[in-house]
């Protein structure tokens, strides 16, 4: 999925409001957070006016907007506001990842069954019928094989992007930004769960590593056992923590 990107928080939007009304917002609007395709703005309508609007940056069109006057509303509402913009933000863009991720993994099965056109009817007739004894799992489709196998190699899906539009340059190109970021980002959360779990089981195979620290420490006392008493008192008996003679 893609991610959240945020430049000015929810608390802060109407003081950002304040802010730069009387200048930068009269020249533009300031982007409060992107998600994939979509952006949130804040724009000045006028003086004692501000919106909040979504775009989608990629298409170029506006998908919802709010205003409210600032001289009858709070930085509380106003921030209750911007926290529902990005989350909708992120429903339509998660939404989105989904479209176009499906898109391409139909067109893998078009593919497939082209090349298993000889073998279609009795794939078919397989399927079509139950038996508690047949279930061979080196026919079972595995969703995480396929995956790593096929989608998450970026060569095969991009090639099978370009043969499927090759009569349309605008949306392949499209595809082919988004399949580039889907399978860099799920590769790389992909590496971050397998590093996590490999250094998890690397503490456990060789335990917690116990170390031994060395601290000076100052006591006013008569004499060397006084100050030994005092910091035998103080340290209550810890049996990790030596007092050198």
């Amino acid at each position: 999925m893609s991610k959240l990107f945020r430049f000015v928080q929810n608390e802060d939007v109407l003081k950002s409001f304040e802010e730069f009304k009387n200048s930068v917002l009269l020249e533009r609007p300031v982007v409060i957070a992107r998600h994939g395709d979509y952006t949130l703005f804040l724009r000045r309508i006028s003086d004692d006016e501000l919106e909040l609007t979504t775009e989608n940056t990629l298409k170029k069109n506006v998908i919802a907007g709010r205003r409210y006057v600032v001289s009858d509303t709070t930085s509380e509402l106003v921030a209750r506001g911007t926290r529902h913009a990005c989350q909708k933000m992120a429903e339509l863009s998660d939404q989105d990842v989904n479209r176009k991720r499906l898109q391409i993994w139909k067109w893998y099965v078009m593919d497939w069954q082209m090349k298993s056109e000889a073998n279609t009817k009795e794939l078919m007739e397989k399927e079509l019928h139950w038996s508690d004894d047949s279930c061979d799992s080196d026919e079972v489709m595995d969703v995480e094989s396929f995956l790593h196998g096929e989608y998450l190699n970026l060569g095969n899906t991009l090639y099978l992007i370009d043969k499927y539009l090759a009569g349309d340059e605008l949306h392949r190109d499209e595809f082919r930004k988004f399949a580039i970021e889907d399978v860099m980002e799920m590769t790389s959360e992909d590496t971050k769960d397998r590093s996590l779990a490999e250094a998890e089981e690397k503490r456990q195979t060789d335990g917690l590593k116990k170390h031994t620290y060395r601290f000076t420490v100052s006591v006013e006392a008569t004499d060397k056992e006084h100050a030994r008493a005092a910091l035998l008192r103080y340290l209550a008996g810890d049996d990790r923590i030596k007092i050198q003679k």
